[in-house]
């Protein structure tokens, strides 16, 4: 017990490791791309944001695939034996250049025929075919910033990738959006620049990558056994990311055959909004399955516990209050991209319960997917992704976007509660307390107090909701502090905002 104790510290003290580099860059992305959106909205509309968000999950679709999930076993393979690090990094090249070989497919299979049966048989938009084309030609360039991801967090620095995914990208997009818009481009502007991000960013991260990573120039003799140990559960690990990216988009990709464009466009800007409930769990996790990696590999299974635990209740603790803002304001968003942007407050709802579970159970699949137990994790979400397709085809023709929020909500809370159950069962420990339950519980309550009692006396105005949201969290802020932090957290962010907010000399 005291060891467990004396480990505590350090394990909430790694936790917070790099969280405000990660956590600053990625709010500058949802900052800049939530400006883009509106920009985006303002110009083009609902209907032809909801062409190009088709192409764009299809983009999704296929990163995922291409990177043969060695964004996911290279955290494994590199975080596991930090002693032979100079020798895997070695590997590097090589699952480089077999990823860029896979990823020039799809786009040449869209040149030679398939992107105008695309569009004349699946999504019977104008011009389909050639947005398709343009947004895959980002495909190769956005597989090696995921190899290289994987391979920065591998070992433990993933800031490099992060400011080339967080910062890079979203500021060249924009730029390069601005100004095709000013010279009259449209739709075209949009599907130019994000393909154009992606190069540039690519660009960056690769010279950054031969400084950061020497070892990745292959020496005159591999280690083909080691390389071929990776290759086999980075398949099973390959997999399990197809089947969450699917189930992750497959409610868009229906709505996309079964609705409007207008449809899909109104949808994309509610799940862009939700995105920024899990901004501090994307921060936060950035390392935590090497983390967990390295001590299954010494089977630590408490500091497994102690580490997971401790990510689900301070990743709650400073995402339950955004995830009641979307909750009860979320459909609002109409006030600031327009009114072609009006969404029915249960698809609001719907969609801001599913992120917030997501960032609260998913950490759960580390557990699975890096101590060996990823086949697991496969069959499970290779399940959920059948009912996903069986829910999606039986609500979205029926009822549209309400239809596939409910069918998303269904298939995602139903895969975290059972992973959740069988890492429960497996290795007899527990992540999720009554800290989160009671954090969740008083964010909602907060939100709601404010909601219900402002909202009489106030217009459905951009000022008022603002004044609303803001209130709600203050409320929340001046209970949680000395109700849900415990001493250490509030050390941290005491020292966060001391050097925030500490003079310069």
């Amino acid at each position: 017990m005291d060891s467990s104790l004396s480990t505590r510290g350090a394990f909430l003290s790694y936790l917070w490791k790099g969280a405000p580099l990660n956590a600053a860059a990625m709010f500058y992305a949802k900052v800049v791309g939530f400006a883009t959106a509106l920009l985006i909205a303002r110009v083009i509309g609902a209907t032809q944001y909801g062409i190009f968000n088709l192409a764009r999950n299809i983009l999704d679709c296929c990163i995922i695939v291409t990177p043969l999930g060695l964004d996911y076993a290279l955290q494994r393979h590199l975080g596991s034996a930090p002693e032979q690090l100079s020798t895997r990094l070695r590997q590097l090249t090589f699952f480089r250049i077999v990823t860029l070989g896979i990823a020039i497919v799809p786009p040449a299979l869209v040149v030679t025929g398939l992107g105008g049966y695309v569009e004349q048989s699946i999504y019977r938009y104008p011009d389909f075919a050639e947005i398709l084309l343009v947004t895959l030609i980002a495909l190769p360039f956005a597989t090696d910033i995921a190899v290289l991801g994987g391979a920065y967090r591998g070992i433990l620095n993933p800031a490099p990738s992060i400011l080339a995914i967080y910062v890079v990208q979203p500021t060249v997009r924009l730029a390069i959006m601005g100004l095709l818009f000013v010279l009259g481009f449209r739709l075209w502007a949009v599907v130019v620049a994000t393909s154009a991000s992606y190069v540039i960013s690519w660009l960056i991260l690769a010279l950054l990558a031969r400084k950061d990573m020497p070892g990745s120039s292959p020496p005159d003799l591999q280690d083909w056994t080691d390389i071929r140990s990776v290759f086999a559960y980075s398949a099973s690990l390959a997999a399990t990311a197809v089947f969450a990216t699917w189930i992750r988009n497959a409610d868009s990709l229906f709505l996309g055959y079964f609705g409007t464009s207008k449809d899909v466009g109104q949808y994309a800007a509610i799940l862009m909004v939700a995105q920024l409930i899990g901004l501090v769990a994307e921060a936060l996790g950035q390392t935590l399955g090497t983390q967990i990696a390295f001590y299954y590999r010494n089977n630590d299974l408490v500091a497994i516990e102690n580490l997971l635990a401790e990510y689900a209740r301070r990743t709650a603790i400073l995402s339950a209050p955004v995830f009641a803002v979307v909750l009860f304001w979320g459909n609002r968003i109409d006030l600031v991209l327009g009114p072609s942007f009006v969404v029915d407050f249960l698809v609001v709802a719907l969609i801001a319960a599913r992120m917030f579970l997501q960032i609260i159970f998913g950490a759960s699949g580390f557990a699975l997917s890096m101590t060996g137990w990823h086949f697991r994790e496969t069959v499970l979400l290779g399940c959920g992704f059948l009912f996903s397709l069986l829910i999606c085809s039986i609500l979205v023709p029926r009822y549209g976007q309400t239809g596939a929020a409910l069918a998303s909500f269904a298939t995602l809370s139903t895969i975290h509660l059972v992973r959740y159950a069988v890492v429960r069962t497996m290795f007899r420990i527990r992540i999720v307390g009554i800290s989160v339950a009671a954090t969740t519980a008083l964010a909602v309550t907060t939100s709601a107090i404010c909601y219900f009692l402002m909202s009489p006396f106030s217009d459905r105005t951009l000022p008022s909701t603002l004044l609303q949201a803001t209130i709600s969290i203050a409320l929340y802020a001046g209970l949680a502090w000395p109700l849900l932090f415990t001493s250490q957290d509030r050390a941290v962010v005491s020292s966060l905002l001391g050097a925030f907010l500490r003079p310069r000399r």
